[in-house]
């Protein structure tokens, strides 16, 4: 098993995700774009959503539990199996996330914002037409932060618990959330079944980033008071977590009003400036983020499967090999 999450880490670094429409993820897309027109016309919208999740849950586990039984056809020698190779490879988006924002930050750095703002609008919701510099910096490193745990510390998590079919169920409602875990007119009901679910399920791993966050930072005091002070001001009971760690290493608060639609929402500020105005306004930041998130990348799959291996964890569907 550990050299196949090893495997599979290093064609996500080297890859990055691939635009195939066979992607899993692109799959799950097309089967809850499905399952949104089959139950959001019901009246009661919360029972609606509740039902694609159910729905979406047990799909994802009949496939998956179909390609465990698949696996034993394609091992090779040394224990690497081909199968499981690629379908762990498919959970980790670690390279595309840097990609985007190194992409944000080459825009910044050559004073082109209005291509930056319409990059970073690919990996946040927020409506960012009218982003200055110190905006963009700010959003690009809020979704490098949450991306810390959504895209890499959560699936990892539940992937050595209970083998890929967990990790792949973790992803399926991970994305329900992303779709419709939205507080607008439209998704406020039908989406909070997913939303909830969501939350539960980061709830660990988001803590367990932050341990991992604070070994890679060589227990930072800046990151170890700003996640005790600022980590449960978020509206997520798990993003601000992860996002005061960054807050608190790089020197800068996160958070405050953004613009959804037509509304401006107050999101409390996690962190504080310690920097001066103008490195907040350096896409140097941007940078330091990068850094940062690989450092913590890479303390948290050496601690995990080495507590996989020495704790001998329990894995479910007898995927330990």
């Amino acid at each position: 098993m550990t050299i196949n999450v090893v495997i599979a880490f290093l064609l996500d670094l080297l890859i990055g995700d691939p635009p195939i429409r066979a992607h899993p993820v692109r799959l799950l897309g097309s089967m809850l774009d499905f399952f949104e027109r089959l139950f959001y016309p019901m009246k009661r919208k919360f029972i609606g959503g509740l039902l694609l999740l159910i729905c979406s849950l047990c799909s994802v586990c009949v496939v998956m539990i179909g390609l465990w039984y698949l696996m034993p056809l394609v091992t090779l020698p040394l224990s690497i199996n081909v199968v499981l190779i690629i379908l762990l490879f498919f959970l980790f988006c670690n390279r595309d996330m840097v990609r985007e924002a190194r992409k944000i930050h080459g825009y910044l750095v050559q004073g082109k914002l209005e291509k930056a703002r319409k990059r970073v609008g690919r990996i946040v919701g927020r409506d960012t037409a009218h982003l200055d510099t110190r905006e963009i910096i700010r959003a690009t490193v809020e979704s490098v932060a949450e991306n810390m745990v959504d895209g890499f510390t959560a699936p990892l998590f539940y992937l050595l618990i209970g083998g890929f079919p967990l990790a792949y169920l973790y992803k399926t409602v991970n994305t329900i959330d992303s779709r419709f875990g939205y507080r607008n007119e439209r998704y406020e009901s039908f989406g909070k079944a997913g939303a909830r679910l969501d939350d539960v399920l980061g709830f660990l791993p988001a803590r367990l980033n932050a341990l991992f966050s604070l070994c890679a930072t060589l227990f930072s005091r800046d990151v170890y008071r700003t996640v005790r002070m600022h980590g449960k001001s978020h509206p997520s009971p798990n993003s601000g977590i992860a996002e005061a760690v960054f807050a608190g290493y790089l020197g800068m608060a996160l958070g405050g009003p953004s613009h959804y639609g037509n509304q401006e929402k107050e999101k409390p500020w996690i962190g504080k400036n310690r920097i001066a105005d103008g490195e907040l306004r350096d896409p140097v930041l941007i940078l330091r983020a990068i850094k940062l998130y690989w450092r913590i990348v890479s303390v948290t799959l050496i601690l995990g499967l080495a507590a996989f291996s020495l704790l001998n964890l329990p894995l479910l569907f007898g995927l330990r090999g």
